[in-house]
């Protein structure tokens, strides 16, 4: 289209005469035309640039060819403020990299414990599902998404981007978090028969205190046995408290206690229910099985020579 034809489009478009635009713009002239073809106009085409812009309407083709020369000459820019995130075992992990003025580049991030590429942009160099790049439109935030975040994930994550004066870089360090459990008390508990066994579990080490507080005897839950004189209440918190009590305590209660919760590293309690002289009996074999065939023995001798002196003072 020559720049008389667009001029005329232009005008039409406006809804406003090419005459008026023309002396608005104080320049360009009106030349007679034949009936069929109309006017001619003599307009340059800084001239028809004014007169689009006096009418209020930019190209949209100026405003994005500009915008993108300005982006092409200004240099990125990253906060390569060093980060600490804490994020909790089987979790989700955001590692975040802000970059102003990116452009047309592309941001890396990379494992710093094996210098392993973990993304390019938003394409993925690892098998593992886990990792993924989160980018919204406009936003100048990409961010390392680790979904059910382990043990091994731990340690420091470098995003990166290519510049023509070098790479800037910033440094983001994961801590997990694994909470852990511990029973109130000794290795081993005994309790007489008849009596109630208590136990007391504390979780620690947990950004966000666990939902649920699991109780197994050997291998087998027992949250839920109210009928059998089970009661477990539990108060989360920054240190999550959990109290098992069991009433009415026969010898098949004895067994091993655990104390668990989801991602929590569980506890153990070894418990004894036993009658009168049974109690010696099980510390007996609780030390043999801790001190060995030798020690067991040793142990044994003095009890029946302690038994045997006993009796013969009786006599």
């Amino acid at each position: 289209m020559s720049v008389s034809a667009l001029g005329v489009t232009l005008a039409v478009t406006l809804g406003v005469t090419l005459a008026a635009l023309v002396a608005r713009a104080g320049g360009g002239s009106l030349e007679a035309g034949s009936a069929a073809t109309g006017p001619s106009v003599v307009v340059s085409h800084s001239d028809l640039t004014e007169l689009a812009e006096l009418a209020g309407v930019v190209p949209a083709w100026r405003e994005l060819w500009l915008g993108s020369l300005d982006a092409l000459h200004r240099e990125p820019s990253i906060n390569n403020t060093q980060e600490d995130v804490l994020a909790q075992l089987g979790a989700v992990a955001f590692l975040h990299c802000p970059v102003r003025n990116l452009g047309e580049r592309g941001v890396s991030w990379v494992r710093r414990r094996d210098w392993h590429i973990i993304s390019s942009g938003v394409l993925m160099y690892t098998n593992d599902e886990r990792f993924q790049v989160l980018h919204s439109e406009g936003s100048d935030d990409w961010i390392l998404q680790i979904k059910y975040v382990q043990k091994r994930d731990n340690g420091t994550y470098e995003c990166q981007v290519s510049t023509a004066s070098g790479t800037l870089s910033r440094l983001v360090h994961l801590h997990i978090a694994v909470p852990e459990a511990f029973i109130l008390g000794a290795d081993e508990h005994h309790v007489d028969a008849g009596s109630t066994i208590n136990l007391v579990c504390i979780i620690e080490k947990s950004p966000v205190p666990p939902q649920y507080v699991f109780w197994y005897h050997n291998s087998r839950m027992i949250n839920y046995d109210a009928a059998r004189g089970v009661t477990v209440q539990t108060e989360p918190g920054p240190k999550t408290q959990s109290a098992l009590a069991i009433r009415s305590a026969a010898p098949r209660h004895s067994g091993n206690y655990t104390c668990a919760a989801a991602n929590t590293e569980p506890a153990h309690i070894y418990v004894y229910v036993s009658e009168g002289s049974d109690k010696m009996a099980a510390t007996l074999s609780r030390s043999r099985s801790g001190r060995g065939a030798a020690g067991g023995a040793v142990l044994l001798a003095n009890l029946l020579a302690a038994l045997l002196g006993v009796r013969l003072g009786a006599l």
